[in-house]
């Protein structure tokens, strides 16, 4: 397809200055016009003058030393910005979108600008007369500072080739513009004028094969489009276009679906570097993972949220990810175990100093505890040297060796973020440090990061940036009449009427239509083998072809390769799979396994949670919840009421406190212990932990006087022990929460719960699911325990719960007698319930150390339904019907 641009190489060869349409054009022609030079057997050459339209405007202001005076986009966007707000600010339009508003007020300042036109002695609207005050204070600043933007480049370029302040070739040819703006007409007047010709080369029409092709929706539409490449590439094909009109919004489904039949097997590599093919249109710096890395740096506050902080522990662009990695993920698992959704950065400070094999970490998060301290007004040139030196100091982007694209993008960082945020000095008065990283993160977003690789066979290109370009096979996509022609998109801060008088882009249908031929024509022209193709559906909408396409022909059908993707590539190799029935894991080796009594609880609800818990240990990352968690709740009430009978030590001492004295005393102990609980942990608001401190004890309260003093007498012997106990092979790790001593000597084992799924039938299952309590029973045979009690303590549901040897003993609790279970399996009094007891607790131990470790819960509903794990055993897959279904 070389042949189309001849006449524009050949005069180019000759001196003739080239303008090009974009800056892919560009770099197309300069690539081809190397190889047609060596093709003639040449091995030095002049340097052609081939520029993008807008790169020869630059490059002429900076032959007339004036590049200072050019505001870049961001600069001008900026100084709308400040206008927009200014002039709204205690308006009603207060709460405009200023970023987008000052898009749209740019674009019609650019269109008046160009086309020349003055909007005063229009009729308009409050919006347009709003816009007209904005445009005044803008070109009063341009003019005071002898600023020029983007749009007065036309004319001040033709101004000074008339005043022979810059030259202009005797030839000038204008390649790949489907329609002439007023500044290209502007310049070809000046041309003509000055003796030079202006010529615009129009892609001359080919002997194309077009095909029409119907696909069911967007989907298979871009299937279709990945099978017809790979097989052009099988057939030796060198140059593959794609065009995609809406390009932006399918960016990353084009991606993913191409990469995976063209190139399958660097899909599972994330890799970075380009493949077989690549995409014309760039994503947003900040998009790139070293670059939303940073941006996540340098907006670190005095509070900071769960996920906010796990992140900074697991990304690898913080310095001493390398040697800390183990560490850093130890800690976030404790961090995530608070539950908590925010925490202050002086507490986790605290902790991580704490903490051994952190010392990087720390000094990275007091380097982020000094910049947001950082409260005065400075220029944004003082704001980006501090960022820079910030990320600096926390050795960003970290201590591996970064890929090229990473590489490419911190250079886009520095040379493009930073550096614009400098030269916007001389827009700003000084700005605070969070209104300077609104303007980094919006720069970020903003700027367009695409990799400098070597083109491949096969470029996915938009619309516009097709313009000029030549393919061996072309294959345009989603052109359905919904998409083309495109709807008008006239701009709001221009008179309608206006926009239709003068053609301006995107004003009417009739502008549109006339675009889009042009466009469906230069693609007729780019390729000797065409595919126009439409989805025929999206969604329940039914779409028909574009009408500019229905003309084509839709005999014959594109060539398909099979698909090519990993999946179906293990689809279609069939081998027979081996079944191995895997329900036992590795014995434990050691004659001893220390461990919670949850060892044993998990055994009993399911072998392989056990196993998974407790010899892998593995669990799932805990989640936040808003305010305090329930976990924290019952923390507090169990330390409160630790604290309180440490204190009281006997129910006498109780009952002998007034209402006053036992308000004082709930007051202090529950305050204690909450003062004891946050020390290591980020504390709540202070609204909500006096809210929660008072919830405490009315509980607390309630629980004292309502249960623990209308019960018979009884001393504390033990509040919070732990024991190590030895059942079967294991040692058992073992805290009870409190033993009472009662009046003639029995021995009461009390559990505080304050969750609602408590049942005493849980003592008599087997396997047996609850068995921290039977384990204090048994493995004390000199201090015989006379019963096992929870303590529900809740808000209206305060009570004992649990099994005792005698009826009467406490309260409405049962003995046997009150257990059909009991019956059922010959148990018929306390001794032959502690050999039940021991028998269940040893068979769960011996069942542990032999590694069972089969996917068997005790209960679908009761073992499944709160479990970490459902992902990884896939019960729901293993029998139909799982816990949520019954």
């Amino acid at each position: 397809m070389q042949n189309i641009h001849q006449k524009t190489l050949a005069a180019a060869a000759s001196g003739a200055l080239v303008l090009t349409a974009n800056k892919r054009l560009f770099r197309y022609l300069r690539e081809l016009f190397d190889e047609w030079m060596l093709e003639r057997g040449k091995q030095v050459w002049s340097t052609p003058l081939i520029f993008s339209y807008e790169g020869w405007l630059s490059k002429c202001l900076d032959d007339l030393g004036e590049s200072w005076r050019l505001l870049n986009q961001y600069q001008e966007k900026y100084l709308w910005g400040q206008q927009i707000e200014s002039a709204s600010r205690g308006t009603s339009l207060e709460l405009l979108q200023i970023s987008k508003t000052a898009e749209k007020a740019v674009h019609a300042h650019h269109l008046l600008n160009e086309y020349g036109l003055d909007l005063r002695h229009q009729a308009l609207t409050e919006d347009q007369r709003m816009f007209v005050l904005w445009q005044d204070h803008y070109r009063s600043l341009c003019e005071k500072n002898s600023w020029i933007d983007l749009s007065d480049l036309p004319q001040r370029i033709c101004k000074a080739l008339k005043e022979k302040l810059i030259g202009l070739p005797q030839r000038l040819l204008l390649v790949g513009f489907d329609q002439l703006t007023p500044g290209l007409k502007l310049l070809r007047e000046t041309a003509t004028e000055l003796g030079s010709l202006c010529e615009v080369d129009m892609p001359t029409a080919v002997d194309s094969d077009v095909k029409l092709y119907k696909a069911r929706d967007k989907q298979h539409e871009i299937e279709s489009i990945a099978r017809w490449t790979r097989h052009l590439l099988e057939q030796g094909a060198t140059s593959i276009g794609i065009v995609v009109p809406d390009l932006q919004q399918q960016r990353r489904q084009i991606e993913r679906i191409i990469r995976d039949q063209v190139d399958p097997q660097a899909a599972p590599l994330l890799s970075d570097e380009e493949t077989a093919f690549s995409l014309s249109l760039g994503t947003p710096l900040a998009e790139q993972g070293v670059i939303h890395a940073a941006l996540e740096f340098l907006h670190v506050g005095p509070v900071v949220s769960g996920d906010q902080f796990s992140f900074l522990l697991r990304t690898p662009y913080l310095g001493g990810y390398g040697k800390e990695a183990d560490a850093r993920a130890l800690f976030d698992q404790k961090i995530r175990s608070y539950k908590q959704q925010t925490f202050k950065l002086s507490m986790l400070i605290n902790q991580v100093r704490k903490t051994s094999g952190l010392s990087l970490f720390s000094s990275s998060l007091e380097q982020m505890q000094q910049l947001y301290g950082l409260k005065n007004h400075a220029t944004p040139g003082y704001w980006a040297e501090q960022f820079a030196n910030f990320l600096k100091a926390i050795d960003w982007p970290g201590d591996r060796t970064t890929t090229s694209r990473e590489y490419q993008s911190v250079k886009a960082w520095r040379e493009k973020v930073l550096e614009t945020l400098a030269m916007l000095d001389l827009q700003s008065t000084p700005i605070a440090r969070h209104h300077a990283l609104t303007l980094v993160r919006q720069l970020s977003k903003d700027i367009e990061f695409q990799p400098e690789a070597p083109t491949g066979a096969v470029q996915v290109v938009g619309l516009l940036e097709s313009s000029g370009l030549a393919f061996q096979h072309l294959w345009v996509m989603g052109l359905s009449a919904t998409l083309m022609p495109a709807r008008p998109q006239p701009n709001p801060f221009i008179p309608y009427a206006v926009q239709e008088k003068y053609s301006m882009p995107h004003a009417t249908a009739e502008r549109e239509l006339q675009f889009a031929e042009q466009v469906i024509a230069r693609l007729k022209s780019s390729s000797t083998d065409i595919v126009f193709s439409y989805p025929s559906r999206d969604g329940d909408s039914e779409l028909r072809p574009s009408p500019l396409i229905q003309d084509c022909s839709q005999s014959g059908e594109p060539r398909f390769s099979e698909l090519n993707d990993l999946l179906n590539q293990v689809n279609m190799r069939s081998v027979e799979l081996e079944t191995v029935k895997d329900v036992y894991g590795p014995e434990v080796k050691e004659a001893q396994s220390a461990g919670g009594t949850s060892l044993l609880k998990d055994q009993a609800h399911c072998p392989f949670r056990a196993f998974v818990h407790h010899r892998l240990h593995c669990r799932a990352f805990e989640q936040p919840v808003p305010g305090i968690s329930a976990l924290a709740r019952g923390d507090l009430v169990h330390l409160a009421l630790e604290k309180i009978w440490q204190s009281l030590q006997t129910q006498t001492h109780l009952m002998a406190l007034n209402e006053k004295q036992l308000g004082d005393l709930i007051h202090s102990q529950v305050r204690a212990a909450t003062d004891d609980y946050f020390k290591a942990r980020s504390a709540p608001g202070e609204r909500m932990l006096t809210l929660e401190v008072e919830r405490v004890e009315n509980l607390i309260h309630d629980w004292l006087v309502n249960v623990e003093c209308q019960r018979d007498g009884f001393a504390i012997l033990e509040t919070e022990q732990q024991h190590l106990v030895q059942i079967g092979p294991l040692q058992i790790k073992l805290k009870i929460d409190r033993i009472d001593q009662l009046a003639n000597g029995y021995r009461i084992v009390i559990d505080y719960k304050t969750g609602t799924d408590l049942h005493a039938e849980d003592f008599l299952t087997v396997p047996l699911i609850e068995p921290q309590l039977p384990m204090y029973a048994v493995s004390h045979p000199g201090r015989e325990t006379d019963g096992i009690v929870f303590a529900q303590i809740r808000k209206g549901s305060c009570h004992f719960l649990g099994l005792v040897r005698d009826k009467g003993m406490l309260a409405r609790v049962k003995d046997l007698s009150g257990f059909a279970q009991a019956a059922d399996m010959g148990i018929s009094d306390w001794s032959e319930l502690l050999i039940f007891w021991r028998h269940q607790l040893d068979q769960l131990a011996e069942d542990f150390a032999n590694g069972k470790a089969a996917v068997q819960p005790f209960d679908r509903e009761k073992s499944c339904r709160y479990c970490d794990l459902t992902g990884i055993c896939r019960i729901q897959e293993i029998s139909p019907g799982g816990a949520d279904d019954e």
